[in-house]
């Protein structure tokens, strides 16, 4: 299929470009839905649930796993500058921390109290 756009203006390109994204994300939604659909009938077929297969048990045991290993930690430092900038003590110093360490602040004053 050929569509010749040479003879479209800007706003006719932009509302061929938008419907195409359009009409791009209904056909993944399609293609999906059919590939879950096939992989659960074979799953279903062998004995087995989807998520036995792909993540090793049930969907919300894999969404609190993941929520674990991603806690957070305390902010422990503040930046007396702006005070929106925080470091959990962790990992690599941010400019700021060591700025401030610099020029003469001690790990104290920069502690959040």
């Amino acid at each position: 299929m050929s569509i010749d756009i040479s003879g479209l203006s800007i706003s006719e390109l932009e509302q061929l470009a938008v419907a195409a994204r359009a009409r791009i994300e209904v056909l993944k939604k399609q293609q999906f839905a059919e590939v879950r659909r096939n992989l659960e009938a074979q799953a279903k077929e062998a004995g087995f649930d989807i998520y036995e297969l792909f993540a090793g048990r049930g969907p919300r045991a894999a969404l609190a796993s993941s929520a674990e290993a991603k806690r957070m930690v305390a902010p422990k430092y503040r930046n007396p500058i702006n005070h929106l900038q925080t470091w959990t003590g962790r990992g690599k110093q941010p400019h700021w921390f060591r700025d401030a360490v610099a020029a003469g602040k001690s790990l104290d004053d920069l502690l959040i109290k």
